[in-house]
């Protein structure tokens, strides 16, 4: 009996872009349903490439494995966040604590302004209907007030949930850590041979971008939550630690997070009642808004061009839509996230236009977007004005050279 001899199935390229295609719908979908479960993965993947380099390179330095460098990782990081839950939190909880009882009588002084202004008015127009908001609000509370036996088991469980998903975190961190080298090679080698070094070069600039804004950002961070608390406790602004942390990290939020944090600040110093030096409240006020100009330029021409250094540049336009579209997908995570996927985003599709025009070298492009990425404006102007200098100085001195 003759037997006929086996050939391997192979895909046409039909075939494959049909396969392909079907991959990345499936998976889409299936994000889309499970999309709460995703967090933790999302924040796993951002703390391993976060720490990744510390752990590599502590490898390095002292040939030990990584297994026992991520559990010293582990250990610090949970050493340090006992230390911030038993000396810091506590500070933070007794701010909480005192503001939750300020609140009412905030809520007291509004109830008055009301009884004794019908509406909010300027220049004799109308704004707002102050004793129609008053109903509509005490309806929407009386109306949590009662719904509030049937939340609490949901609260429960989602409490249970969170913790489980916490758990969930802190292991997909463990081996994504433990295995942040072979997880590239890996992905490498599902590419053809032949385009290793262009794909390659492509995650290299993603890799650089999202480092340094990173960095940036992490430095961005301490740095004015600790120049926000020094202010505020010089203007004896009240709950000075819980602000200084929140303009720390609304500095995240491109465009809106400085005003956010601005207005919270203005408002706690003019309702908090008291204030330094004999001021009204509204002078305290100003102050802070001032003092928040002042650290915001500050900010923009000292702390980034010289200290911060390179920061993701992306087009003021370009980082509006991603902060909209970011929090429409994604809410808070989606804000936080928004404009370094906008610059990966940038980065892909630079490199997509490449191929599309039939580029003669696409690598160069690539190599040009992310400078451009990369490349602070202030900085860039300053390159910019010291190579007009050398310019001019050197035509001064050849027509000094001139008979």
């Amino acid at each position: 009996m003759h037997v006929q001899p086996t050939s391997p199935i192979r895909f046409s390229p039909r075939a494959k872009f049909v396969t392909v295609l079907s991959i990345v719908i499936i998976s889409l979908y299936l994000v889309n349903q499970a999309w709460h479960i995703m967090i933790p993965f999302i924040w796993a993947i951002i703390t391993a490439y976060i720490f990744n380099p510390v752990v590599t390179w502590m490898q390095r330095r002292t040939k030990t494995p990584r297994f026992w460098w991520v559990i010293v990782l582990y250990i610090i990081g949970f050493t340090l966040l006992t230390l911030l839950v038993s000396n810091v939190v506590p500070l933070i909880t007794s701010q909480i604590n005192d503001l939750a009882q300020t609140i009412p009588i905030w809520l007291d002084d509004a109830k008055i302004y009301v009884e004794q202004h019908q509406a909010l008015t300027i220049r004799g127009v109308e704004i707002v209907n102050l004793r129609e908001a008053e109903r509509e609000i005490s309806g929407a509370i009386a109306a949590f007030a009662k719904a509030l036996p049937g939340i609490a088991p949901l609260f429960l469980f989602g409490l249970a949930e969170g913790f489980i998903l916490l758990l969930v975190y802190f292991v997909v961190t463990f081996y994504l850590l433990l295995q942040a080298e072979t997880i590239p090679n890996n992905f490498y080698r599902l590419i053809p041979e032949r385009h290793r070094d262009e794909i390659r070069q492509l995650i290299g600039s993603i890799d650089r971008v999202l480092s340094a804004y990173i960095r940036g950002q992490f430095l961005l961070i301490i740095i004015m939550s600790v120049l926000s608390y020094i202010a505020l406790s010089i203007l004896q602004v009240k709950y000075a630690l819980i602000i200084a942390i929140a303009t720390g990290f609304l500095e995240i939020i491109p465009i809106i997070g400085p005003y956010m944090a601005t207005a919270i600040a203005a408002l706690v110093g003019f309702f908090q009642g008291t204030t330094p030096f004999g001021w009204e409240p509204w002078v305290l006020a100003l102050v802070i808004i001032a003092v928040y100009f002042a650290l915001r330029q500050f900010e923009d021409h000292f702390i980034i061009p010289n200290l911060v250094g390179h920061i993701v540049n992306v087009h003021p336009v370009f980082v509006i839509f991603a902060i909209l579209a970011g929090g429409a997908v994604a809410g808070g995570l989606g804000l936080l996230i928004s404009i370094p996927i906008a610059a990966v985003a940038r980065i892909i599709l630079s490199y997509l236009h490449g191929k599309l025009v039939d580029s003669p070298n696409p690598q160069a492009d690539l190599v040009e977007q992310e400078g451009k990425l990369l490349e602070n404006h202030i900085v860039a102007e300053r390159r910019e004005s010291r190579r007009n200098r050398r310019e001019a100085k050197k035509q001064v001195e050849g027509s000094d050279l001139k008979p």
